[in-house]
């Protein structure tokens, strides 16, 4: 039987692998929900599931389009967003100032906001409802969020802005929340909303997207939704493309899986040595990110 200690560390290395498990679970699961095939032609059959590619088809736009997509020439649809805080809490610096790109954010929120959107489909319009996505991720509304005061950052659950349901990558917008100030909360009227960024994957009307789910029929009108044995999935890089990527991150997982039960597994025998490996690669990622970190100081000091 190993010391006390090392079984507390292989504790450790069960738990922090059962986390990473359960997010590989539910990645294969997506990617078995995946469809094989799709269609751009509309054939209506309520209840049954829906693999859908074609343009999008904005009825009425989201209503805060305009302040994530500034010199937008379409009207947007809808955005998949994530509120952000900055490492330097207790500074004073703004967005503008520091810039976006030389800091290190915390996501304390996210969500998606939605207009009345559809998929053009053979010459018909099938309208996408994404209240199943916000319902199982627990997602966030703008205009329930409340900016300052204490903030609990998600460093390690999984929201909508990184859940595997989604997939969009044709466009990233970096906003400062002053742009949303008639949307959303402020703790105090002392709480500068400069010092939070606002990041969207919006969707435009035009562009094409592949979406999946279930197909119901309400008030005549056809209607996507997902359900828990057919998730709705959202891409703008087709399903291939939606694919290819999370079969990368399925495998990324189940390299970190099986390396943390291969240490807790040779230390339970005594082995040590890969936990050493573990110990070296962890110091070396901490290095090498304090390293970057104190190069974007510096560059933000001679600026």
């Amino acid at each position: 039987m190993p010391p006390t200690i090392v079984l507390i560390v292989i504790t450790i290395l069960g738990v922090v692998s059962s986390v990473h498990g359960y997010r590989l679970l539910a990645g294969l699961f997506v990617l078995r929900s995946l469809p094989s095939t799709e269609t751009n032609e509309l054939t209506i059959v309520d209840g049954e599931p829906a693999a859908l590619t074609g343009e999008l088809v904005v009825e009425a736009p989201v209503e805060t389009g305009e302040a994530v997509v500034e010199t937008a020439t379409r009207p947007v649809g809808g955005y998949l967003w994530r509120a952000r805080l900055p490492d330097n809490t207790n500074s004073d610096l703004t967005i503008s100032e520091w810039g976006w790109e030389r800091q290190h954010w915390h996501t304390f929120a996210s969500g998606i906001e939605w207009g009345r959107v559809g998929v053009d489909i053979d010459g018909g319009t099938v309208r996408i409802d994404p209240g199943w996505l916000v319902e199982t991720t627990g997602g966030d509304e703008i205009a329930e969020l409340e900016i300052g005061g204490i903030t609990n950052t998600q460093r390690f659950s999984v929201n909508l802005w990184n859940s595997w349901y989604t997939y969009l990558r044709n466009s990233l917008e970096h906003r400062s929340f002053r742009r949303f100030a008639g949307h959303m909360q402020r703790h105090n009227d002392d709480v500068n909303l400069d010092r939070y960024l606002l990041e969207a994957r919006p969707l435009c009307e035009g562009t094409t997207v592949s979406v999946s789910g279930e197909l119901r029929i309400e008030q005549g009108e056809p209607v996507l939704h997902g359900t828990a044995e057919r998730p709705l999935l959202v891409s703008d890089q087709g399903f291939d493309g939606h694919r290819r990527w999370l079969r990368r991150q399925v495998l990324r997982k189940g390299a970190v899986v099986g390396g943390l039960l291969a240490v807790a597994g040779s230390l339970w025998f005594e082995r040590y040595v890969p936990l050493a490996v573990l110990i070296v690669g962890l110091l070396g990622y901490i290095a090498y990110s304090f390293v970057q970190d104190l190069d974007i100081f510096l560059q933000w000091v001679r600026d």
